[in-house]
């Protein structure tokens, strides 16, 4: 059924066994992000979404069926938050109809704040209203839909795309059906064949030889494997031959030789066929690494492979065909681009794809961050490291051994850069600062076999300040609409001002401590609606009263007044803009309008003299 006819007077309640609405930032970006590409890609053509789940609970007194929601809750919530959004009702909802909601169609048994909310947020009439939500998951989901509907991220377009093209399954279970029995089924079902794995078949199959087979399986097994780095993908005997003496350089190497150099078994001579070699481990086909493997699987990645793969591809098209039009880098759409790319008879491109995928897997090993396990202290995940692995010990006690990919000034820019934009654009698919970082890093190795830290800074340096200027031309005066990238990135402007260029740093700012985190949420230094005291809307909404922090921090601080928030909660640990405003509130024993002021016009100006 379309999206449309969801709230069709259908009233659903979601049963005390289910979670509480948990969906945050990426999600629901993620959930918009994908109904405008699809809108761009297919204007005129339906979207499914996903599936809802419901079973027939009891009928209301006025006549109308109520459903207990059995599976797709968050989903349900979040359209249910968006058209019941009183900004989106102002800003779309003249030029768009919009889907009636009212308090009735949603509640959650047993969560009377959650219910509760979802009931006043229909009755809202503007943004302001929004803290007086209690529940922390629905106050910071409307609050993200505000921001995206006043920075033009939600368009009318796309919300009449969404209520006429999108699609979501509605199961509706028999009334005696046996929930629990249900519920197994779902637990136990079988894995389906993943979209990679159908795009391996697929290149295969336009490769006309056995052994040149054999060789892109061997290639696409070393390379698929991204929680260690590809040298211990590859057997050790193997090693030398592809990655020079110190196993840290990548040989020049076309496919032909590649079968040579990875030392193939005996039992490659015979020929098979292609669901025997999808179906093939590294153990039994010679290209994975078995006895030969050294590395723990110690670290955690920015993707993941099927995603990897359309950074390769976008590569692959783009370095032969410049004009032609770019790779989505959408893993729902993965092999529908692949199939059109490589075609039956496109056996040369193939190969040519299988070195791209071994060189842009090297590429990203050695100087892309991952998160490293070992001595990892963080709570969010954010033991950023990028590590370069070479040889270490003799004869059979050789093994790979990581270790810092730059100089240490170097490597501690690098890595600053690469995390700010990792934290802003969390997300496993759409990570374009990702292919501007591999390109930028497949045009060095091909140009001088090296990659230079100091062309890498200057080239992030200068795609953040672009994107900077761009991201905060909308004002930065606006509240939570300003976007998350300006104050990960003025952070890293005020990191670079105290670290590299010398600038002293207020005494209660610990720079030589600050990290890029995953801080999702804008927070108002001082409250909103504080229980006393309130400052005008325009006041509060100003820059410099602004700063980023983890959703849950958000949650917890939201209605605090300054001193409170400062002394609560560590301060080290926040962004720098956060220290910034605590020292100066600290200082001069006051934070109110002159002081947002002028900490905003301070602020301001270290981001004009970043992109100037």
């Amino acid at each position: 059924m379309l999206v449309s006819r969801l709230f069709d007077g259908t009233r659903y309640r979601v049963p005390m066994y289910q979670r509480a609405f948990a969906w945050g930032a990426d999600e629901i970006q993620a959930l918009f992000t994908d109904i405008g590409d699809m809108r761009s890609h297919s204007p005129t053509g339906n979207y499914y979404i996903g599936t809802l789940v419901a079973h027939r609970s009891h009928s209301t007194d006025d006549g109308y069926p109520t459903y207990d929601v059995v599976d797709g809750q968050q989903r349900l919530t979040t359209l249910f938050l968006t058209f019941a959004n009183p900004v989106l009702r102002e800003v779309i909802g003249s030029k768009t109809a919009l889907p009636p909601v009212k308090p009735s169609m949603l509640s959650y048994e047993g969560r009377l704040r959650s219910s509760g909310d979802l009931g006043a947020l229909v009755l809202m009439k503007d943004e302001k209203e929004l803290e007086s939500l209690d529940d922390d998951g629905i106050r910071a989901a409307s609050e993200l839909i505000t921001a995206l509907v006043k920075r033009g991220d939600i368009t009318s377009e796309d919300i009449r795309y969404l209520l006429d093209h999108v699609e979501i399954v509605r199961t509706l279970l028999p009334a005696n059906t046996d929930l629990n029995h249900y519920f197994e089924i779902m637990n136990s079902r079988g894995e389906q064949l993943e979209k990679h794995e159908i795009v391996k078949a697929h290149l295969m199959e336009c490769l006309d030889d056995g052994a040149d087979r054999r060789v892109f399986a061997a290639i696409w097994d070393v390379s698929s494997d991204l929680a260690k780095h590809v040298q211990a993908r590859t057997p050790k005997k193997s090693r030398t031959h592809l990655f020079g003496p110190n196993w840290n350089e990548l040989q020049p190497v076309a496919f032909d030789t590649i079968g040579e150099r990875l030392a193939f078994s005996e039992n490659h001579a015979a020929e098979r066929g292609i669901l025997h070699l999808l179906g093939t481990t590294a153990t039994n086909d010679g290209s994975g690494t078995n006895d030969d493997d050294d590395e723990t699987p110690r670290y955690g990645t920015i993707i993941d492979f099927p995603n990897f793969l359309l950074h390769v591809l976008r590569l692959h098209v783009t370095t032969k065909r410049p004009d032609a039009d770019p790779i989505a880098l959408d893993d729902k759409r993965l092999v529908e681009q692949f199939k059109t790319e490589f075609r039956p008879g496109s056996a040369i491109a193939v190969k040519r794809f299988a070195e791209e995928l071994l060189r842009t897997r090297f590429l990203f090993d050695n100087f892309v961050i991952r998160t490293d396990s070992v001595r990892d202290s963080t709570e969010d995940d954010s033991n950023w490291v990028i590590h370069r692995p070479h040889l270490t010990g003799l004869g059979k006690n050789k093994k790979v051994s990581p270790e810092a990919a730059f100089d240490a000034a170097d490597q501690a820019r690098v890595l600053m850069l690469q995390a700010m934009y990792q934290v802003t654009d969390s997300r496993r698919s759409y990570k374009e600062f990702l292919y501007r970082i591999l390109h930028q890093l497949r045009a060095q190795w091909t140009e001088d076999h090296a990659i230079s830290a100091e062309k890498l800074v200057r080239h992030l340096e200068g795609m953040a300040a672009v994107r900077a200027s761009l991201d905060g031309a909308a004002g930065l005066d606006s509240g939570t609409a300003v976007r998350h990238f300006v104050f990960n990135y003025l952070d890293y402007v005020l990191w670079r001002a105290y670290i590299v260029d010398g600038e002293q740093a207020p005494p209660e700012v610990k720079v030589s401590e600050f990290r890029f985190r995953y801080r999702t949420s804008v927070e108002h230094f001082y409250p909103v609606a504080p229980e006393r005291d309130p400052l005008p809307y325009e006041t509060v909404n100003q820059f410099g009263n602004l700063c980023i922090m983890g959703r849950e921090e958000n949650s917890r601080r939201s209605n605090l007044m300054p001193k409170a928030k400062i002394h609560q909660y560590l301060s080290s640990d926040q962004s720098l803009k956060f220290q910034l405003m605590a020292a100066m509130a600290n200082a001069e024993d006051a934070w109110d309008a002159d002081q947002m002021k002028r900490h905003g016009a301070a602020m301001s100006a270290r981001l004009r003299a970043s992109q100037a």
